[in-house]
């Protein structure tokens, strides 16, 4: 047996997920990379095995001994072959993808990931991975997609290999490192007692409106209620919509986050943030979940595996606060947030917890949004096309992936949604008042939250 390593915080998130469900496939990610070219799939295989030398999260194997889940890396791993299919319809294609999206991925028996090749019905050519969100997050996926391809095209030109990944292995190492500085864990503990205490505890604000909660307040006969048990093992059943912003927007939004150096996730999360104040009583206090990549340096961009984890983003932003403002408190809160990236999500969450005494399946947050940078600049010479697909249960009631698409010029959007509490209904108005909130705030940055929140009416 090769050297084995305890689970890095990351990877003990995603493993956290599942105690809030008995269905196994959320902790997963089901992906397709698509391009509009003609591929040569046995060179692609030859591609992938060279792949799976250069990014060891593709080697990555776990085990557990009793209840303790350890991780190692084979030191050589080949695919004799992958499985092609071909596809006439885009209903033929959805399903099967989706069929196999919700089936688990079986991390703890030596199977970390799925991978099939594909023709799509619409002539593209296609990859499909499903790998367990213990070995890979969604950037890891990406660097996976990215390189494989480069290594493709170094094949069947002739040319050199793209620049070598760096090793998850090394990555992993350096966290333990990280998490085992006590000084530093104070400071970081420090940090956070200060910033959940500060604006006192927060209200619940779903994307359903406040019945849930009113609904709870009366049945534990606590009118001052604000956080309700939202994450249920059983009512975990959810159902995916997606949704584009229009290439005329996509633009505004894409050059305004240039031109502030604002990253999209802030204006979104803003966007969808106030949308939520609007519909829960226009309370000026909300948390929200962001997904974090944890690849800050240029590096981390050349390393696969899982480093992701959701960041508790808690704001305050009262309704005279101008966009600009609301904005740049997003932005101090996430930078704040940035610093103290050693701090694992777990203890951070146990934390707050203890603080407000909540109970296991108690949590403000109603939303957790991740921002994909899929670099749709990288290849020139084809056309792609990128999709998640639905795992069918989830534990959190709502997560919003959202990413640049390329093939249609915009930025779109996955809502997967419990629909236990959510109905397309409600996706809809977040939608639309999120963009809505947007382009006003940047066609108009003096205009106040106030009166943004007035529009909505």
């Amino acid at each position: 047996m090769n050297k084995l390593y305890d689970l890095i915080p990351s990877q003990d998130t995603m493993y956290l997920m599942q105690k809030y469900t008995f269905h196994k496939q959320i902790i997963q990610i089901p992906t397709s990379f698509m391009v509009d070219m003609d591929v040569d799939f046995n060179t692609l295989t030859k591609a992938l095995n060279i792949e799976i030398e250069r990014n060891d999260s593709m080697r990555l194997r776990f085990k557990k001994d009793k209840k303790k889940i350890q991780q190692y890396f084979l030191d050589s791993y080949k695919i004799d072959s992958v499985k092609v299919l071909s596809f006439k319809t885009e209903d033929e294609q959805n399903k099967f993808f989706t069929k196999d999206a919700q089936t688990p991925v079986r991390f703890l028996k030596d199977e970390c990931y799925r991978i099939y090749f594909f023709n799509s019905y619409n002539g593209y050519k296609g990859i499909y991975l499903n790998a367990s969100h213990m070995a890979m997050d969604a950037m890891g996926i990406l660097v996976f997609y990215l390189d494989l391809l480069a290594i493709y095209k170094a094949l069947k030109m002739g040319e050199e290999m793209p620049a070598p990944l760096l090793k998850y292995e090394d990555y992993i190492i350096k966290e333990h490192e990280r998490c085992s500085d006590k000084e530093r864990f104070e400071k970081d503990k420090k940090f956070y007692h200060e910033y959940f205490l500060s604006a006192g505890e927060p209200t619940y604000s779903g994307v359903h409106g406040p019945e849930f909660l009113q609904k709870e307040r009366k049945k534990k006969k606590n009118p001052e209620l604000k956080v309700p048990s939202a994450y249920s093992p059983l009512l975990d059943k959810a159902e995916v919509i997606n949704k584009k912003v229009s290439p005329e927007l996509s633009m505004k939004i894409l050059e305004f986050c240039k031109s502030r150096s604002v990253a999209p996730e802030s204006l979104l999360l803003l966007g969808m943030r106030t949308h939520l104040s609007w519909l829960n009583g226009r309370d000026p206090y909300g948390m929200q979940l962001l997904m974090c990549s944890k690849r800050i340096k240029h590096k981390d961009f050349r390393t696969g595996g899982c480093m992701a984890q959701p960041l508790q983003v808690r704001t305050v932003i009262n309704e005279d606060m101008t966009f600009t403002q609301a904005l740049d408190e997003f932005l101090a809160v996430r930078t704040s947030l940035y610093r103290h990236l050693t701090y694992p999500y777990t203890v951070a969450r146990d934390q707050f917890r203890e603080m407000y005494n909540y109970s296991l399946i108690q949590g403000p947050a109603s939303l957790m949004f991740s921002w994909l940078p899929i670099p749709v600049t990288e290849f020139k010479d084809f056309k792609f096309d990128f999709k998640t697909y639905n795992l069918g249960r989830y534990f959190s009631p709502l997560y919003a992936i959202c990413y640049p698409d390329p093939q249609s010029a915009s930025i779109a959007l996955h809502y997967m949604y419990r629909v236990k509490l959510i109905n397309p209904g409600h996706l809809d108005a977040l939608h639309n008042n999120t963009l809505k909130i947007i382009e006003q705030g940047i066609e108009n940055p003096e205009i106040t939250i106030g009166e943004l929140l007035d529009s909505l009416n």
